[in-house]
């Protein structure tokens, strides 16, 4: 088998594949389908009869030749005939003209609707897959895969897959009735056509291959424009403009210059269609005049013979142009199929239930966890974590930083899932319950808060929709943020920027306190609830403390160790283990780990990642709040 043979046919099995994969999004569609394939055969016929007025024309109304014996006799008259191939003309025409403009339209609509149904499925797996897959990933391209990849894959399972079959249909209608005419100039016509099969080979490949790289480069632009606004802050601080600008022209260059060699080989492609095509136009005038000439064909026939060769030029045209499309549009549909086909790390058990009303008892048993794929590659995080907290316990997690604290937290909402052992609320094993029951009853209030582009009550009330004003204005005050809320000109309607940035650190992460009020989950995390407050608004968390924490399994992290001395017990984890457990005196005559970290605080010095001492802020600096602990 030659190499252009494979090549042949790895290309149509892509294509066909491609087809497969994306015929769920188009079922739904099938009756417009087919109603625009009943349109497209009536326009294909419409085609084929423009070119016979001109030869009615040529033969009946300015030549000798007798009318065939179907027409009536009243047209014998030639100013009669001349209007009747004026109106058949112009119905032709107008038919044809009617026909594509309705076909373009139902397609249009269809191919938007199919759009819609593969972006909200792509948004439904973005948001099914695990932190796991959206940390190796770059936003920007997942982003590119929604957004841009889905409109090249509607021109192939809509424009793409039409043309082709109004390509064969209208080629198949000439090839009968150019056969019907002279068979001779019809195999002189079709002389040309491995010319343009050879042409679509030599060129599809390396298009292919430039819009491939196309494609990854644009996703990577999006991802630098992407990280470079939601980081516009430390850009403007650290004064990085000038290299982000690098950046992203290093990024547009590569585009750029895959674009341009893209269009080169479209235009290559091109003119090699046009020479070929000029070949085949240029014999068969020469052939088809030397039998006018001798006789044997009219000139009607003859001009109908070089309209369908112009016609037939075109489909075929058509059908490489199509080979090239299909073959970019191929690229993004493989692109939209891979994320379509991730697997989640974290899914539900077929037989998981709705989890009952929790009491709020956890237990870690035995908790091995990696982030690497399947617990391999990188260093284990958690190496045999074992704790039972009863319900309503305060519990705080303390270490340092890297130590495990916040993926405790993330294994109990099922973020992740532990590699061995297990996670246990209420006795009972969480992958047994569903998802969404499950985080139902976890409130969490991160280290960074994230609000959105929504009103305060909005961003409240974002994990409670339901609450009412009543409701959300009692979790605001609890957090300290009623009284700045009431300030504001349009109060909780107070539409805030993207990520909250109309806010100060300290009026965000309140906003998020509230957030977790609101919901009255039976477990509550606090991630480095301080973290960005100042001394005001720190004092006001502590104040609300105990009301925030009431009747709740209440897990906190916290470099600020004066924070966790009145909780219930204190689990002090090193080497992926709870080294000590118990409460703030308990640990501190233990003498170990946390009673260092303890007193190196109080004599004002700080402790890095890998446990070392270094000079750091005076107490009162660390009541302040005007710093926020590090990310564990």
């Amino acid at each position: 088998m030659s190499r252009k043979t494979e090549e042949f046919r790895e290309g149509l099995g892509r294509t066909v594949r491609a087809l497969r994969d994306f015929t769920p999004f188009l079922r739904p569609r099938r009756k417009g389908l087919a109603v625009a394939l009943v349109i497209l055969l009536l326009e294909t016929a419409a085609s084929l009869a423009q070119p016979w007025p001109l030869a009615l024309t040529i033969d009946y109304a300015l030549g000798d030749n007798e009318l065939p014996a179907l027409v009536p006799d009243a047209l014998s008259d030639p100013a009669l005939l001349l209007a009747a191939i004026a109106f058949l003309t112009v119905s032709i025409l107008a038919a044809t003209r009617a026909l594509a403009a309705y076909r373009r339209y139902l397609l249009q609509r269809l191919g938007q609707e199919t759009v819609f149904d593969m972006r909200e499925a792509l948004y439904g797996k973005v948001h099914a897959l695990g932190l796991d897959f959206h940390g190796r990933r770059r936003t920007g391209d997942t982003i590119t895969r929604v957004t841009s990849d889905v409109k090249e894959v509607r021109s192939l399972l809509v424009d793409s897959v039409v043309e082709v079959f109004s390509s064969v249909a209208i080629l198949f209608g000439m090839l009968v009735v150019m056969l019907l005419l002279d068979w001779q100039l019809t195999l002189l016509a079709l002389a040309t056509v491995p010319f343009l099969f050879l042409s679509v080979a030599r060129y599809r490949k390396a298009l292919i291959e430039r819009m491939r790289v196309v494609r990854m480069r644009e996703g990577a632009i999006a991802s630098v424009v992407q990280e470079a606004i939601t980081g516009i802050r430390a850009v403007k601080l650290f004064g990085r403009e000038e290299e982000e600008m690098r950046r992203f022209r290093t990024e547009s260059e590569e585009s750029l210059r895959a674009s341009v060699d893209s269009a080169a080989i479209e235009a290559r492609f091109s003119i090699a269609l046009g020479l070929v095509g000029g070949l085949g136009t240029a014999l068969v005038t020469y052939f088809g005049a030397r039998q006018v000439l001798a006789g044997a064909l009219s000139i009607g026939d003859l001009t109908v013979f070089v309209a369908y060769l112009g016609l037939f030029l075109s489909p075929l045209w058509a059908l490489s142009r199509q080979a090239n499309q299909i073959g970019k549009s191929l690229v993004s549909g493989e692109r939209v199929m891979e994320l379509l086909r991730a697997r989640p790390t974290v899914t539900e058990s077929p037989g998981a239930v709705p989890a009952p009303h929790f009491s709020g008892r956890v237990a870690f048993r035995d908790v091995h966890f990696s982030y690497g794929a399947d617990g391999e590659g990188d260093e284990p995080v958690l190496r045999g974590l074992a704790f039972d907290v009863p319900a309503g316990s305060r519990v705080a997690l303390v270490g340092v930083s890297g130590a495990g604290k916040t993926t405790v937290t993330s294994l109990i909402t099922r973020l992740h899932d532990p590699q061995e052992g297990a996670v246990l609320v209420d006795g009972r094993d969480i992958r047994e319950f569903t998802l969404k029951s499950l985080r139902e009853q976890v409130s969490f209030v991160p280290q960074e808060p994230m609000l959105f582009r929504a009103s305060i009550r909005e961003n409240i009330a974002y994990g409670k929709p339901a609450a009412t004003d009543e409701e959300v204005r009692r979790a605001a005050e609890l957090a300290g943020a009623g009284e700045f809320i009431e300030r504001l000109p349009e109060g909780y309607d107070t539409l805030l920027a993207e990520r909250g940035d109309s806010l100060s650190g300290g009026q965000r992460q309140r906003i998020s306190i509230a957030r977790a009020m609101l919901r009255e989950s039976p477990i509550l995390v606090l991630d480095e609830p301080q973290s960005g407050l100042d001394a005001e608004a720190a004092a006001a968390v502590e104040e609300s403390w105990r009301e925030l924490t009431r009747d709740r399994t209440t897990f906190l992290i916290s470099h600020e160790l004066r924070l966790v001395r009145d909780v219930d017990v204190i689990l002090f984890i090193e080497d992926g283990r709870v080294a000590e457990a118990g409460t703030h005196e308990e640990l501190l005559a233990l003498g170990g780990g946390y009673a260092r970290l303890y007193a190196l605080q109080e004599s004002g010095e700080e402790v890095s990642p890998n446990g070392d001492r270094h000079e750091g802020r005076s107490s009162e600096d660390r009541r302040t709040g005007l710093k926020g602990g590090a990310r564990s």
